[in-house]
């Protein structure tokens, strides 16, 4: 018989209080700042139909690869090119149980908004000339079925985006470089601690088309491929852009693209020169000077890329925040211009005594192509995202985590008889704004609820047993302060007077709310 053992499913992990409570504090200052400038808050489904996910995940050819994808147990209608349903030869609707897929990023489900929007204008009549502005954030989980499962990576985490559709000035994408690292200081990272890489996919795109790789499938694999230098180093790219490789690891044989020895050398040779990256002028006038530079794709891409630099430059924002590196291409395929990627410069100390650095911890972009991908109509739009999960982890791993969440007020049981005491005292509180628990564990042992009442963070609790509750009276115990004078008193009483005293129960809301304040200062 099989039986059932409790565990999470691969990749996926349970969130601790803590935890939760450090995703949250990233979301609300990184949502502070994207209010600032402007952008308002929308959610879409986790579901989605695939058909409007598109294929643009990062190794994956297909929808089915890299996404969560399994087909409706609803049948529906399927339409035709023009929206309209599909008969067969007996004149009834062609019904189909269509693909759905969980949303793999933010930035997706967001064109299909837009997309379903200027559909249902299309309908009635309502689009004329250039589409509407539409500036949005949204923050929640993505799911990607990675077969491979590095240390810290999971198949669900948070992301937190922003996007402006309906945008052609790449002065947007100058502008979500200042968004992301105003937002990550926001949140608490110093200037200097992170780097805004910046290239445009128009560089890459025109260098390839001067070595004579015209083809968008061949183009996406090439990018692809060199998105993998920080993971796999130039060795193993310049393989797989060649004849393939075997994996040091796994034994695996990866595929190559059989490139020309030319074609690689024109790559690796573009990658290797921009290894080491100086002040961004000096990058740009390198970039106009290569011979790839007379291609009109490529021209385009580094006259954005001025661009951005200056409104960079004029706001201060020189090279200690940002640079341009002309070798970082970004997995996804949507993209088509300006591109951005945020990496930590902070290391730590692994489990193994190793220095490690955490990556990358936002990105984004420009996709002008992903609206007229579903709908055939073309929108510019850009954005970015800030990977919430990666950032928290950065600043556990380099002691940077906000105190941890303060808990509820606890109150001590201690005798079943009283608990419509206990009930009575913990609703008065919270009617004066005091979060309150009553301890309900089976270990009534005054140890066991001071454990519990730590483990929980609990700034107070009270205490009241059958002395008190004669008097009318409650013993509160400042948990916090205990802890802090734990140090710095030696004298138990001394100690004892200091954190706990007792108060008639009719002032001890005004009480608590002195202790809470005493602790904070």
């Amino acid at each position: 018989m099989r039986g059932i053992v409790p565990q999470k499913v691969k990749g996926f992990r349970d969130i601790s209080p803590n935890q939760n409570y450090l995703r949250q504090f990233i979301i609300n200052r990184a949502e502070e700042v994207y209010k600032s400038f402007g952008f308002s808050r929308l959610d879409t489904p986790i579901l989605e139909y695939a058909e409007c996910l598109g294929k643009y995940l990062p190794d994956a050819d297909s929808v089915a690869q890299g996404v969560y994808s399994f087909k409706n147990p609803e049948q529906e209608p399927v339409y035709d090119t023009k929206g309209k349903e599909m008969r067969d030869a007996e004149n009834k609707v062609v019904m189909e149980n269509h693909y759905l897929a969980m949303r793999y990023d933010l930035t997706a489900p967001l064109a299909r908004v837009y997309a379903e929007s200027l559909w249902q204008q299309h309908l009635r009549n309502e689009i004329q000339g250039k589409t509407n502005l539409f500036r949005r954030y949204q923050y929640g989980p993505v799911f990607r079925f990675e077969a491979k499962l590095d240390p810290g990576r999971f198949r669900e985490f948070w992301q937190m985006d922003f996007d402006s559709v309906g945008v052609e000035d790449v002065a947007a994408d100058a502008e979500n470089c200042m968004i992301l690292s105003t937002a990550l200081e926001n949140i608490g990272l110093k200037r200097g601690t992170y780097r805004i890489k910046i290239n445009n996919r128009k560089i890459v795109n025109g260098l390839l088309s001067y070595a004579g790789i015209t083809g968008a499938e061949e183009e996406m694999a090439v990018m692809r491929i060199i998105d993998k230098l920080d993971k796999i180093g130039a060795e193993n790219v310049a393989a797989e852009l060649g004849k393939g490789r075997v994996d040091e690891v796994s034994g695996a044989q990866i595929q190559g693209l059989n490139l020309s020895d030319n074609h690689i050398k024109l790559i690796m040779e573009f990658i290797k020169e921009f290894e080491k990256l100086g002040n961004r002028k000096d990058v740009l006038a390198k970039l106009a000077s290569k011979p790839a530079a007379q291609n009109p794709i490529y021209k385009e891409g580094l006259d954005e890329l001025e661009k951005i630099d200056t409104i960079l430059a004029s706001l201060g924002y020189d090279e200690t925040v940002a640079v341009i590196d002309p070798g970082m291409v970004r997995g996804l395929g949507y993209y088509t211009g300006p591109i951005y990627e945020v990496e930590s410069l902070q290391t730590y100390i692994d489990e193994k005594g190793r220095e490690r650095r955490v990556g990358s911890i936002c990105g984004g972009g420009r996709y002008d192509g992903l609206v007229e991908n579903l709908l055939g109509v073309k929108v510019p739009a850009t954005g970015a995202s800030i990977g919430v999960d990666r950032l928290a982890e950065l600043l556990t791993l380099t002691g940077q985590t906000p105190e941890n969440q303060q808990g509820a007020v606890i109150i001590v049981v201690f005798d079943d008889n009283l608990m419509p005491l206990y009930q009575k005292t913990a609703a008065d509180l919270r009617k004066n704004g005091i979060n309150t628990e009553i301890y309900y564990g089976a270990k009534r042992g005054l140890k066991h609820q001071m454990a519990y009442a730590d483990k929980n963070n609990c700034p107070i609790a009270v205490i009241i047993g059958e002395d008190e509750a004669k008097k009318g009276t409650a013993t509160i115990k400042n948990l916090k302060l205990g802890k802090i004078l734990a140090d710095k008193i030696a004298d138990k009483n001394e100690w004892k007077a200091k954190v706990q005293k007792e108060v008639e129960l009719s002032c001890l809301a005004q009480k608590i709310k002195e202790e809470l304040t005493i602790e904070n200062n």
